[in-house]
């Protein structure tokens, strides 16, 4: 009998029982077997991230920057080739092992004086649904969605600037974890995102639709509205254009939330043609003699030059 014809209840387990919407169980399950079955939840949560093509891309980056120069500048390492070389590399085992524990010490001084400068109270999770909530459960800065990146609720003013669980922000003090002082970012913009980094990535002086005031004033809020003319509507059109864009690569390309952004981005273009002059009706029927004269994309022709 074959291991995978086997009747262990864990084989049982990974070839026939086993769901996966994500490659998290089997990842788990590895880990605690080549660690005779036991690993913290640090641990664990270490070997998914080691799995993250973002996240890997992401620390790829800093290894590049900082460390890289900072470390090539006093001798200690060499990059050659795609691989780093310690220089200093002591012969010696005990020096090896003394500075390892010297390393381990420094990053643990480092987590503990950062996790001193992290000891505001956190934002409510009514606050942070709120956040997620207004932002649409996506980016503020890149756009993509909650569904393909996890998304971290970011203090716009770092609380390691927090002055008695306080900031300074568009004039006045407010709380470090107050609502006018967070933010919903992805793991990757939010990580990019440096300590001293006070952008404020909401847009929230943007283009609306026509009905979206009246809408906020049905739940009891008062929208600041103004009508845009002249360049600054053409302007603000061609924003919102490149909104709807990055909304539209965000989404699934299989869900009608797809559907939702290309009509949205329908509108603003029917509403930057009417700022030229051109109806709808013009605009849609310049459109179809294009489509007479060259084909639509009905084809998927993919052209790459000619042919020698």
């Amino acid at each position: 009998m074959s291991v995978s014809e086997s009747t262990d209840p864990l084989i049982d387990f990974l070839t026939h029982r086993m769901s996966m919407s994500d490659f998290y169980q089997p990842a788990i399950i590895r880990e605690l077997l080549i660690h005779d079955g036991r690993r913290t939840k640090s641990e664990l949560a270490a070997t998914l991230a080691g799995y993250d093509v973002s996240v890997q891309e992401y620390y790829e980056k800093i290894v590049m920057r900082w460390p890289r120069i900072t470390l090539s500048k006093h001798d200690v390492v060499n990059y050659d080739r795609s691989e780093f070389r310690l220089l200093l590399y002591p012969v010696d085992q005990a020096i090896r092992e003394e500075a390892v524990r010297i390393c381990e010490a420094q990053i643990s001084e480092w987590l503990f004086r950062k996790r001193e400068q992290e000891k505001a109270p956190e934002a409510g999770a009514s606050i942070r649904y709120e956040v997620l909530r207004d932002a649409g459960g996506k980016c503020q800065l890149c756009g993509i969605s909650s569904e393909l990146r996890p998304i971290d609720i970011d203090h716009i003013i770092p609380r390691s600037h927090a002055k008695q669980g306080r900031v300074f922000k568009d004039g006045r003090w407010i709380g470090v974890n107050d609502r006018e002082n967070l933010q919903a970012l992805c793991f990757s913009c939010n990580r990019g995102k440096r300590d001293g980094d006070n952008t404020d990535f909401r847009r929230r002086k943007k283009l609306v639709r026509d009905r979206i005031p009246d809408i906020i004033r049905a739940e009891g809020r008062k929208p600041v509205v103004e009508k845009l003319y002249g360049r600054d509507l053409h302007k603000a059109l061609l924003d919102k254009l490149t909104e709807e864009l990055i909304e539209v690569f965000a989404a699934d390309n299989k869900s009608d939330e797809q559907v939702a952004e290309l009509a949205d981005m329908l509108e603003v273009i029917f509403a930057l043609a009417k700022g030229l002059g051109v109806e709808r009706e013009e605009l849609l029927s310049t459109a179809e003699k294009k489509r007479i004269q060259k084909g639509g994309f009905d084809e998927a022709l993919f052209y790459s030059g000619d042919q020698v």
